[in-house]
């Protein structure tokens, strides 16, 4: 039978009512130097000794406050969806492709279809993974039911951040850290976006729950989250940016109760994660590992100003990350917010400054990183998953400017009201940014037939929308990002004179381009058609807010359907590869 915990009241204080299922005059206090600077205040110390599995030194929080706080939360929950779910658009060019390939892979796996593609060398998460279960959910109810299952997954997310964070500090202080991360723009668009970016940040966030709700176990149940971690980046490859703040995490939070054997969680934590990782690597075969290597390793270099990335970066997470800096210089100082706060064990002030400076420097990372590389891409996403690490210190910050008992609480009102209005405008913005490809998809459906070509800027959206249909296939697109095109003489071109030599001959029955992801080939491409008798320009389409057009050109003559020879055919299917290789790259 293990020991119980040795426990000294102190005397009760007059006027004190006593706590629920608590002591008279007992108030429950952090096992640390000060308890928040309530060093007169009465004291509930838990001296250190062993607990059975799974007990926390904590004392319990009050039913009626528990479930009061849950509520609460389920309003943010609620909240979350309706602002999530508030934003329409058509596919986005990642979705047409994650979804489409989905298809191919559950095609190939039932019935041995071909892939039509190398989708482990680039792309820059496992394909038979999230591209999988997104088809799943497609096939039930369409991109709708694709978006709904990304929504479910940040729902969880903003859950399971809340778990944390009343774990690392209290309801309150959770209920804060959810209510600012919720409203951020990363969180509102991500669970509307049918890509594996909410699935590893969901896996990431359980991951981090598993290590702190087990840090007061005698076995070593975190290394549960090594399997987890493994998932999240296979899923998404760069997740791995963040694993280090999991293994962090593992032992501060087992620092105020174990002391120096704290170092020991987050040691077997890697240990573990890194031979699950190898051995995943292992039976994955070389080419997932190119495929890290050319999405994450050795990313595609921008030409992203640093001013450019730090300015977005302000505007998407400046609010929180502001809060969260607050929060760890508040919580280095005092770990409570008023006298006699229930307060999770804080441990030294040394233990929280790192608490703190680990879940800040988190919401740094991506900047960082695609400061090194100067590009811009998929930064809008990738700064929600440092949000989420970053989150419950900017709980700490919130709570420490609403003051104790609610004092300024028009002065928090007023921050949760701007990061309400920064990310319901910023995520609409992003979401409309595309063109809407409902007109667009309707007009290649009137002209799409077997064996003809199609040049498209965005191929992966008819692709996805049009897979049903004979006359769109795969192989028949061909994108604005490279062309390998054989001419009459036998050379083989690329670039622009490759794209002029294309329309010149006919080859493409569809030319379609919004001057948006490649505007110096559309200027070429549109040069050349204004300039060519046997094409027409069918229709302009906008997008929602009349800053995209999209310009659909039209063959007039029937296409020939010459037979195309082996040798062509492979080159062909290597010009294939190299673009979906080139907008991967692109876009990881």
């Amino acid at each position: 039978m293990a020991e119980a915990d040795t426990v000294m009241f102190a005397a009760p204080r007059a006027g004190t009512e006593p706590p629920p299922g608590g002591v008279a005059g007992v108030e429950p206090a952090a096992a640390n130097e000060n308890n928040g600077g309530a060093g007169d205040s009465t004291v509930l110390e838990l001296r250190r000794g062993r607990h059975r599995a799974g007990q926390s030194a904590e004392p319990a929080a009050h039913p009626r406050r528990r479930w009061l706080s849950r509520a609460v939360l389920l309003l943010i929950l609620i909240m979350q969806a309706a602002l999530t779910v508030r934003m329409h658009n058509t596919a986005f060019e990642d979705e047409g492709l994650y979804l489409y390939v989905g298809h191919l892979e559950i095609a190939h796996w039932l019935h041995g279809a071909s892939l039509q593609g190398d989708y482990p060398a680039y792309f820059s998460g496992a394909p038979v993974l999230y591209p999988v279960l997104g088809a799943l959910a497609d096939s039930v109810g369409g991109l709708a039911a694709a978006r709904a299952l990304s929504l479910t997954e940040m729902l969880a997310t903003t859950a399971v951040l809340y778990a944390i964070t009343r774990r690392l500090f209290n309801e309150r202080v959770g209920l804060c850290a959810a209510v600012i991360f919720s409203v951020a723009e990363p969180t509102l668009f991500l669970g509307n976006l049918a890509t594996y970016d909410a699935s590893a940040l969901c896996l990431l966030a359980l991951a981090a729950w598993v290590a702190v709700r087990t840090a007061a176990f005698r076995r070593p149940v975190y290394l549960l989250a090594a399997p987890l971690v493994v998932l999240a980046v296979a899923t998404k490859y760069a997740a791995l940016l963040f694993v280090p703040g999991i293994v962090a995490l593992a032992g501060l939070a087992a620092w105020p109760r174990s002391g120096r054997r704290a170092l020991i969680p987050p040691l077997a934590l890697g240990a573990a994660i890194g031979c699950l990782g190898a051995v995943a690597l292992r039976v994955a075969g070389s080419d997932y590992w190119r495929g890290i290597e050319f999405t994450t390793l050795r990313r595609f270099q921008g030409n992203a100003s640093v001013i450019t990335l730090l300015r977005d970066s302000a505007q998407w997470i400046g609010l929180p990350f502001a809060l969260a800096v607050t929060g760890a210089v508040a919580y280095a100082t005092r770990p409570s917010t008023e006298p006699g706060e229930e307060v999770a064990p804080a441990g030294s002030r040394l233990r929280r400054a790192l608490l703190g400076a680990v879940m800040v420097g988190s919401a740094l990372l991506a900047p960082a990183e695609q400061i090194r590389i100067h590009t811009s891409v998929s930064l809008w996403k990738h700064v929600g998953f440092g949000l989420f690490y970053a989150a419950p210190i900017a709980g700490v910050g919130l709570a420490r400017v609403v003051g104790d008992h609610f004092r300024r609480a028009q002065v928090g009102i007023a921050i949760w009201g701007a990061a309400l209005v920064f990310g319901m405008t910023q995520a609409n913005s992003l979401f409309s940014a595309w063109p809407d490809s409902s007109v667009f998809v309707a007009d290649m459906a009137r002209y799409v037939r077997p064996g003809a070509h199609y040049l498209v800027e965005v191929d992966e959206v008819p692709i996805y929308y049009l897979r049903g249909h004979a006359g769109a296939q795969p192989d028949q697109f061909t994108s604005t990002y490279f062309i390998g095109y054989v001419d009459k003489q036998g050379r083989y071109l690329t670039g622009d004179a490759g794209y002029v030599a294309a329309i010149k001959a006919g080859y493409f029955h569809v030319v379609a381009f919004n001057y948006q992801t490649t505007p110096a080939v559309d200027a070429v491409i549109a040069r050349t058609l204004a300039a060519d008798p046997d094409y027409r320009l069918a229709n302009v389409i906008p997008n929602g807010n009349d800053t995209v057009s999209q310009y659909i050109w039209v063959k007039t003559a029937t296409p020939a359907h010459p037979k195309t020879s082996k040798a062509k055919s492979r080159r062909k299917a290597r010009a294939s590869r190299r673009t979906r290789k080139t907008k991967a790259r692109r876009r990881a």
